[in-house]
């Protein structure tokens, strides 16, 4: 009996693309909605630093810790405040790279058409007047915060509670950026305004 070997070629990169974004909707480019991009995500290199810091600093306290019996509080605070930094703005990264969450079994199902008009919908409606409140009522969160010279409220916790709260402010003006460049592409795709960017 003579036995077949078939050899397949499977390009992984397309498999796990096809599995993980299989939501996704490819927008046309404009030049606007790249400049803020490229801005946007040159930050992001830069605050994708802070989860090296992050892990460097949990691996010194936890051996100060456990092994040296040492703990400070300012330590442990500087941990919870990298990850709200990288948490909040990793927000704003989602939304630029269309790598948040949606309802897969609906969208999967929609016309393109239709799932920029929500798209458009959500970025108008529900996006950019929630980043317009939190910013407008965080501003003067942060300088109360300010003025009063507030400081974490255990012993030997870190100075200068401003810093960490204006990370709020900063936050949503990046996911507003993001999703102003997401509607830029969603209105070149579905009015063919902006103009398209030609790229060779």
């Amino acid at each position: 009996m003579s036995q077949t070997n078939s050899q397949f070629e499977i390009d992984l990169d397309k498999v796990e693309d096809a599995g993980a974004r299989s939501h996704g909707l490819s927008f046309p480019r404009t030049w606007l909605s790249d400049m803020i991009e490229t801005v946007l995500g040159s930050l992001s290199y830069v605050l994708n630093a802070i989860w090296f810091a992050l892990v460097l600093i949990i691996v010194v306290n936890v051996t100060m810790r456990y092994a040296l019996g040492i703990n400070y509080v300012w330590v442990e605070e500087v941990q919870w405040h990298i990850y709200a930094v990288g948490f909040m703005f990793g927000i704003g990264y989602a939304v630029m790279h269309d790598a948040h969450v949606r309802v897969d079994v609906l969208a999967a199902n929609f016309r393109p058409t239709l799932r920029a008009w929500i798209e458009a919908f959500s970025i108008v409606v529900i996006i950019l007047p929630m980043c317009w409140l939190i910013i407008s009522y965080g501003i003067p969160f942060v300088e109360a915060s300010y003025n009063r010279g507030e400081r974490s409220s255990a012993p030997g916790g870190l100075a200068n509670r401003w810093m960490i709260k204006s990370v709020i402010v900063l936050a949503f003006a990046y996911i507003a950026l993001a999703a102003f460049a997401r509607l830029l592409r969603v209105s070149c795709f579905l009015f063919n305004f902006p103009r398209a960017r030609v790229t060779k």
